[in-house]
């Protein structure tokens, strides 16, 4: 999926966070700084850097783009000890809700800004800065997963699902900064001492939504809404077992998958979806042509992989290929998956990887 459906896609489980009750109050031992709003603040100063920046980059504006990247990074960092803080200081329900909203906040910031850098890496002044920017913004995304997964049994049972599916969406959801840092390095541009800390960071980048993967099966998933656990627990425990020797163009696939199953829930993608989740759900996961668009070619390098996925959404959702304009059911998602799902991720990861997917 798309970075920025990701994004709105979180941004809505937040603010079915923001709208449970008895949320507004915060714990009584933490400072006036460490709150939503505090944290809101910091990610509307990073977000107006992160924009910044990436016109600084464009407009080939050196000493900008360092200015505006030193101002997103330490915003952000500001915001997520923010609500670390509140982390540490929840003592209930109501104070672990609160935290758990600025986690959120701060852990999307994290993201876009994670995929800012690696997207302007490749080109443009200050690369040197921006590269080393990238893997203690991986950490610091990192951390919050961890840290809302901790807060998760602190939570309202009403809102435990919405976390669990907001610690999902952010660590298992998209893979936007692999696939950047995996461009930048196959496009031979980048100098000698530049590539080095690129190729760092992608392996980083990619241990870190490994572990993330790890993490969501292991300790996330049977709090996450009943009807998207079967599938995703399919996903996930078959993409875990081969985790080390995942290239970035599956981690981007299985990320989509990921993502499309999430999107069926009601607080994330508004039911599930019709023609205006499926309708063009292959190209914007893969950066590619739907099979069904006339003339598409879909994506480089994968081959046949769209005649895989379309007919693994179409078991998603109880039957044949997802076909746009159509509605399918949250019972066909459970009903269709269970039996299908992990034979269908091995063939997937087998055509990925070349035949030699995971035993089942």
């Amino acid at each position: 999926m798309s970075q920025l459906r990701r994004s709105v896609a979180v941004m809505a489980t937040l603010t079915a966070v923001v709208a449970l009750p008895a949320t507004t109050a915060t714990a009584k031992s933490a400072p006036s700084k460490n709150t939503v709003a505090a944290v809101q603040k910091n990610v509307a100063n990073a977000d107006k850097a992160t924009k910044r920046l990436k016109r600084a980059v464009r407009l080939g504006q050196t000493d900008v783009a360092l200015r505006q990247l030193r101002t997103a990074r330490s915003q952000s960092a500001t915001a997520s000890r923010s609500a670390r803080r509140m982390a540490s200081s929840a003592s209930g329900a109501t104070s672990s809700a609160n935290a758990a909203q600025a986690l959120t906040v701060a852990g999307t910031q994290y993201d876009k800004l994670l995929e800012t850098l690696t997207a302007l890496v490749d080109d443009g002044p200050a690369q040197t800065q921006i590269a080393n920017a990238i893997q203690p913004t991986v950490a610091g995304k990192a951390r919050i997963i961890e840290i809302l997964t901790s807060l998760l049994p602190s939570l309202p049972p009403s809102a435990q699902p919405i976390v669990a599916s907001i610690i999902t969406a952010l660590g298992a959801g998209d893979a936007t900064e692999v696939v950047n840092l995996d461009n930048a390095i196959n496009g031979g541009t980048l100098p000698v001492g530049i590539a080095g800390i690129v190729s760092q960071a992608l392996a980083i980048a990619t241990e870190a939504i490994e572990s993330a993967m790890a993490l969501i099966n292991s300790s996330v998933l049977p709090l996450l809404p009943t009807e998207v656990q079967g599938p995703l627990g399919g996903v996930l425990g078959t993409v875990t077992s081969i985790v080390g020797t995942l290239i970035p163009s599956v981690i981007s696939t299985v990320t989509g998958l990921v993502d499309s199953i999430l999107g069926s829930l009601p607080f994330i993608g508004g039911g599930a979806g019709g023609g205006g989740l499926f309708g063009g759900l292959l190209g914007g996961l893969l950066g590619g042509d739907s099979p069904s668009t006339p003339g598409g070619t879909g994506v480089a390098g994968i081959g046949g992989i769209f005649d895989v996925i379309t007919d693994l959404l179409g078991s998603l959702f109880g039957g044949g290929s997802a076909t746009p304009g159509t509605t399918p059911s949250t019972g066909g998602i459970v009903g269709g998956v269970l039996g299908t799902v992990t034979s269908l991720i091995d063939s997937l990861l087998g055509g990925l990887l070349g035949g030699a997917g995971p035993a089942t």
